[in-house]
C-alpha cells in the first residue's frame, strides 16, 4: 500500500471520528436524486466510512420486476465512493478529470439466496494503492463494502487515474462537430431488455446476431447528468447488462455481479457495437456473458455480466 498524508486528519487512537456532510458536488452528479452518499468519516486506521442513502426508484437503474433494489446501484455507489474519497480524502480539486479503468461489484450470495432487501446503509472504503504526482493524487485504487448494519450486503472496487483540466484538454482534444447529430437507432423493443421505455433503451438491432448497436440520446437527463464529451461509464454498464439480457433471452434478469474494463473513451461520433459471448460458468442458478464493445480504434470496454432471477429463486 502506498501510504499518503490524508487531506483529512485522522483522529487520534480512543478520539471520536468527526463526521462530515457530503457537499453534492463531490459526487459529480447535479440530480439529488442521483446522489447515493450523504456523510463522510475516517477512522484512525485509514478507512473511510459512508452512509449510503439509495432512492426508492433510480431513474436509470431502476427496481427490479419483482420490485426489489437494482443491483447495477453497487456500481453507482462504488463509482461516487471514488470521487468522494479522491476530493475529502486525498485533496484531489473539483476541477480534475477521473479516468475510470475498472469497476466491478458483487452481491454477497447471502443476500441473494435469502432474498433480503439490497439497499446498503454504509459503505466501508480502503485504498490499497494510492499515488501522487507532483503531490497530487494521479492514481487510486479503491476497495469498498457495501453493509447494512453487521449485514455485508456486497462488494465492490474501481481503479481511476485524475488529470489535471489542461492535461485533459491535451488528452481529449476537441473533435470537430458533425452538421448534424446522426439520427439514433430505433431500439430494441424495451421488454427485451427489462425497461419500460425506449429512451431508456441502450441497444439497437445490428443485422447481424449475436451483436447490437450502442444507442446513447445525449438529451438524456440521467445518462448525460453532468457534461461530457463521450459516452460515460454508467450508460456502458448499462448497456453491458441490457446486451447480455437480449443475448440469453431473460429480459428480467438482474445482474449480482459485474466486472467491466475500459481500456478508451467510447466516441459520441462514431459507431459502437456490442457483441456477446458465454462466459465462465458462475454459482449454480446463475449465467455469465462476456460483452465487448467495439469502436474504430478496436475494443473500447469489456464486461462480465453475471445475471441471476430477481429473487431468491435461480435462473431456469
Amino acid at each position: 500500500m502506498t501510504v499518503l498524508s490524508s487531506a483529512v486528519p485522522i483522529p487520534a487512537e480512543g478520539v471520536a471520528p468527526a463526521q462530515m456532510t457530503i457537499p453534492q458536488q463531490y459526487v459529480h452528479r447535479n440530480d439529488d436524486d442521483d446522489v447515493l452518499l450523504s456523510h463522510f468519516t475516517a477512522d484512525a486506521d485509514g478507512t473511510y466510512r459512508i452512509a449510503v442513502r439509495w432512492p426508492h426508484a433510480h431513474a436509470l437503474f431502476a427496481p427490479t420486476a419483482d420490485g426489489r433494489e437494482n443491483p447495477m446501484l453497487m456500481a453507482e455507489t462504488v463509482r461516487q465512493c471514488g470521487a468522494v474519497v479522491s476530493h475529502l480524502a486525498y485533496d484531489a480539486p473539483l476541477g480534475q478529470h477521473f479516468l475510470l479503468w475498472n469497476l466491478r461489484y458483487e452481491v454477497s450470495d447471502a443476500i441473494h439466496t435469502a432474498g433480503l432487501p439490497l439497499a446498503p446503509t454504509e459503505a466501508v472504503v480502503r485504498c490499497p494503492t494510492v499515488r501522487l504526482r507532483g503531490g497530487k493524487l494521479s492514481e487510486f485504487e479503491l476497495e469498498v463494502e457495501l453493509r447494512r448494519e453487521s449485514l455485508l450486503v456486497g462488494t465492490g472496487a474501481c481503479r481511476a487515474t485524475c488529470v489535471s483540466a489542461a492535461a485533459y484538454r491535451r488528452l481529449r482534444p476537441p473533435r470537430p462537430r458533425p452538421a448534424a447529430p446522426a439520427p439514433l437507432p430505433a431500439p430494441v423493443p424495451p421488454a427485451q431488455v427489462g425497461r419500460d421505455r425506449g429512451e431508456d433503451v441502450l441497444i439497437a438491432p445490428s443485422g447481424r446476431p449475436g451483436a447490437w448497436l450502442l444507442r446513447v440520446d445525449q438529451d438524456h437527463p440521467v445518462i448525460f447528468d453532468s457534461q461530457s464529451d463521450h459516452v460515460p461509464g454508467r450508460a456502458l454498464i448499462e448497456a453491458m447488462r441490457q446486451t447480455a439480457a437480449a443475448a440469453t433471452g431473460r429480459p428480467h434478469a438482474v445482474a449480482p455481479a459485474l466486472d467491466a474494463e475500459f481500456h478508451r473513451y467510447v466516441e459520441l461520433d462514431e459507431p459502437c457495437t456490442l457483441t456477446a459471448e458465454p462466459g465462465p460458468a458462475p454459482a449454480p442458478g446463475r449465467i455469465s456473458v462476456r460483452v465487448t464493445l467495439r469502436q474504430s480504434a478496436g475494443p473500447a470496454a469489456t464486461g462480465l455480466v453475471t445475471l441471476g432471477a430477481p429473487g431468491p429463486d435461480p435462473l431456469p
